[in-house]
């Protein structure tokens, strides 16, 4: 009885010790006091076998103690994690944790920027001996190499530096040389089936991690991956919500100007319809605009203005209108200024210039298209009963080339219209192709009535009556112009009409037959109108009693003045040269001079003639004028060229 008793006494007591929750220490007590006590060997065995019991119960109890704190960590963290709204903050708070988890000394996180500037750096830290957050910022191709070397699970080591069995990353070894590290622990933080980051722990001395404890950074890792991710999707989220909340209100910005302008293009036209007058319009349309108007009509005159004076180059603000109304379209000039061209239907109104308050703040287009309509209803309510000037002018031309019989009263009419065939005109003609009609015959009405002309479309031809002395800078104006609006080359043919009804028709006949000649000497594609001057001996033929001089001066001019003020001979040695089949070497036989002093002559008329005077058809006028300008000298002044005679 005596020692069952004590084999009793003995579990008691540890029953005791592990109800104490004593520490590790004690629990060796019960033996020793026995042995001291003179216990028997089997009662000594007994105490130690319930020692080693009791030993096995208390360190499952200070396991699952651990375990149970741990998890609640593990849930206190996930639940910091999950509050955070900042990416900085969330990965600070991981760091953290994770060194309190693990007890070690140093905490880090790389991740992978994903914000587009393609690169990795150390995000968050805790126990660094120096501020790495922010810091390392390595291009992401060598990111990658470092995410790359934890792969898809977790690493660690005793001893990074001395351990070889573990992949190096030169990026995380100078963090553990300068940090002093011995031990490092690193688990990836992954999203989805992508690693986007590594989570290192690590020891300034050796320590050798436990798979529990790798087990509980691989968690906090994936907590952290996890809310890394949602933060992520949150922030996106917002970004989207923020850009469409910006595109909502743009939208409704802009339905809010639409509706303004509107309301203002509604009050202009119900302004034009009521007959509002033209300076109280223009008024109304620069309070709209909130700029100043100049209202221009038909004959380009300013009708209406409102605003500040025109400060600008009034030559370039003629040009541009009169390109808006040929063109019919808005021109735009420096200053924010916009002219507007006015029609109805395919009647030609005049224009609108429009400049804003705001120094080169263009006007609303919108409000724009409104004042132009309302600006066309006006014009149209106050313009007179008598017919249109421009259709009568048209079909006095039209009339005149056809060879109908005009009385006096009728020129009479037309000279108040602002024709007056006693003084000089230039006629220009054209050729319509199929489909042009219509655009060409809508930008010459514009162009002719702004120069006080005519136009007409006959026989296939676009016809042009204006007042100018030069039909050669006319035409050459009138093909620059079409050649802008239609995107090619368009030639033309000119002539002058000075006199009454025949001069036109005969002036007219002349600018056909010059442009047909044009074209069949295949220069459509030239910038200079083809007239009786410019067409050379070719328009001297066609010409009729043509000035034979002006042909040789046109032709010759600068080798005869060359030879008379310097005494050479270089007409005598461009005859000879096209009389030896120009040969250089026959015409210096025939000259009798040496060869190179021939090449030099020539030279120096190429200087003079330009580079194209041996093609075949400057050539050929060349020619005819040395023969013109050898017969003028024979005649020795009885029929000298440039007196007339044909």
């Amino acid at each position: 009885m005596s020692q069952v008793t004590a084999n009793l006494s003995g579990v008691h007591t540890y029953l005791e010790l592990l109800a104490a929750r004593a520490p590790r220490s004690a629990f060796s007590r019960p033996t020793t006091d026995a042995r001291r006590g003179g216990a028997p060997p089997h009662v000594l065995d007994e105490l130690e076998r319930a020692k080693e019991l009791a030993l096995g119960i208390e360190q499952r109890t200070t396991d699952l103690d651990r375990r149970k704190n741990e998890l609640a960590v593990l849930i206190d963290t996930a639940r910091e994690l999950a509050e955070q709204e900042d990416l900085d903050a969330l990965l600070t708070a991981m760091v953290r944790r994770s060194r309190l988890l693990l007890h070690c000394d140093m905490a880090w996180v790389m991740l992978l920027d994903l914000s587009g500037q393609d690169s990795v750096c150390v995000r968050a830290n805790d126990g660094a001996i120096a501020d790495r957050n922010g810091t390392a910022r390595i291009p992401a191709w060598q990111g990658l190499s470092v995410i790359g070397s934890v792969a898809r699970s977790a690493v660690w080591t005793g001893d990074y530096l001395r351990d070889d069995t573990i992949q190096r990353s030169e990026q995380v070894e100078s963090i553990v040389l300068e940090e002093g590290l011995t031990a490092v622990l690193a688990v990836p933080l992954r999203v989805g089936d992508n690693v986007v980051g590594v989570l290192f722990g690590g020891d300034r001395g050796p320590r050798s991690y436990t798979a529990d404890e790798v087990a509980l950074m691989s968690t906090l890792a994936d907590y952290g991956s996890a809310a890394v991710k949602w933060l992520r999707a949150v922030t996106c989220t917002h970004g989207r919500v923020a850009d469409l909340t910006t595109e909502v209100d743009r939208l409704r910005a802009r339905d809010r100007s639409r509706q303004q302008t509107a309301d203002r293009g509604g009050r202009l036209l119900e302004l034009a319809t009521e007959g509002i007058d033209t300076a109280a319009f223009a008024t109304a349309v620069s309070e709209a605009l909130g700029g100043s108007v100049w209202l221009r009509g038909e004959r380009d005159d300013v009708v209406a203005h409102s605003g500040r004076p025109w400060e600008g180059d009034e030559e370039e603000l003629a040009a541009a209108t009169f390109t808006a109304r040929s063109e019919q379209r808005n021109v735009e000039l420096p200053g924010g200024v916009t002219v507007a061209p006015v029609r109805v239907n395919d009647q030609d109104l005049g224009a609108l210039v429009l400049r804003c308050h705001e120094a080169y703040r263009k006007p609303d287009p919108a409000l724009v298209r409104y004042a132009v309509r309302a600006a066309g209803i006006l014009a149209v309510l106050n313009r007179s009963g008598e017919s249109d000037d421009r259709k009568v002018r048209d079909e006095a031309l039209e009339d005149l080339i056809n060879g109908l019989p005009s009385s006096r009263r009728w020129q009479r009419r037309l000279q108040r219209l602002g024709i007056d065939l006693s003084t000089r005109h230039a006629v220009i003609v054209t050729r319509v192709q199929v489909g042009d009609r219509h655009r060409l015959s809508t930008w010459a009405s514009t162009f002719v009535w702004l120069r006080g002309g005519a136009k007409t479309i006959h026989d296939g031809h676009l016809i042009l009556l204006l007042p100018h002395a030069d039909p050669r800078e006319a035409a050459r104006d009138v093909m620059q112009r079409l050649g802008e609006m239609m995107g090619r080359p368009v030639p033309a043919g000119a002539a002058s009409a000075h006199g009454g009804p025949k001069e036109l028709i005969a002036a007219y006949q002349e600018a056909v037959v010059c442009l047909d000649v044009l074209t069949g000497l295949g220069k459509e594609d030239t910038a200079t109108p083809a007239t009786v001057d410019e067409l050379g001996f070719v328009g001297m033929l066609l010409g009729g009693n043509r000035d034979i001089g002006a042909f040789i001066e046109q032709t010759l001019g600068p080798i005869i003045s060359y030879d008379e003020q310097r005494s050479t001979n270089l007409a005598a040695t461009l005859e000879a040269y096209f009389a030896a089949g120009a040969s250089p070497t026959h015409a210096a036989e025939a000259l009798q001079v040496h060869p190179n002093t021939v090449g030099r002559r020539l030279e120096r008329i190429g200087q003079l003639l330009g580079p194209d005077w041996q093609q075949p058809g400057p050539s050929l006028e060349l020619q005819l004028a040395l023969r013109l300008h050898k017969v003028g000298r024979s005649l020795d002044g009885r029929a000298a060229p440039g007196a007339g005679t044909g």
